[in-house]
């Protein structure tokens, strides 16, 4: 487990406190209702300089949810099946992780859909938040559809969207949730720098001035 600072310091030393939450968790199924969340990182997000600092991670499980060592997690991360059998529930987190979601900060994670749906069918409240990265970088990466019948760009993964702004880092995703959502920080920090600087040619462009 990676050290956590303490997340009010973090926020009392951020002057113009522009802070983003970026989420990961990991899952044994794609189901909110009978998959099980396993593990949930977070971190902070400084929109200005692009620090990121780790704020939560746990491994964890969830009463009344099944699972076998043969689910999906186990078999593409070093997280083992003994990790959850014997990790705390994840009720026992409820306070401290909803008290992170009530800051005064907008909160995101890469595919909104899938984390925040199964938080949200958990009643945690995830009352700000931030534009999905994975759905802002579609129309950017413009990633043919093997589809037959779709018409739009695909969804690019985590790691289409990584190598995109990072072509020479040799980046495996770990599924590991603190990890992943670090990764993921770095792509929401790359993919606001990029919107902005459109916004700023869109604007230059339509009072006519010269843009490179």
């Amino acid at each position: 487990m990676k050290e956590i600072p303490n997340k009010e310091e973090i926020i009392d030393n951020k002057e113009d406190k522009d802070l983003v939450i970026v989420l990961d968790i990991e899952t044994t199924g794609l189901s909110p209702k009978f998959s099980m969340i396993c593990e949930i990182g977070l971190c902070f997000l400084d929109l200005e300089t692009g620090d990121i600092d780790p704020i939560f991670n746990i491994i964890c499980q969830e009463e009344n949810k099944k699972f076998n060592d043969n689910s999906w997690i186990f078999q593409n991360s070093d997280l083992k099946y003994e990790d959850i059998v014997n990790a705390p529930y994840l009720e026992d987190f409820r306070a401290e992780l909803q008290a992170i979601f009530n800051l005064n900060c907008p909160c995101t994670a890469y595919n909104q859909k899938f984390d925040f749906g199964f938080l949200e069918f958990r009643n945690f409240k995830i009352h700000q938040k931030f534009w999905d990265p994975m759905l802002k970088l579609t129309p950017i990466l413009k990633i043919p559809n093997i589809s037959y019948y779709a018409k739009d760009y695909k969804w690019p993964s985590v790691l289409e969207a990584y190598n995109y702004f990072f072509p020479n880092e040799r980046y495996i995703e770990t599924h590991r949730a603190l990890d992943d959502a670090m990764h993921e920080a770095k792509i929401v920090y790359e993919t606001y720098k990029h919107k902005g600087k459109r916004t700023i040619k869109k604007k230059i462009k339509r009072i006519g001035a010269k843009v490179d």
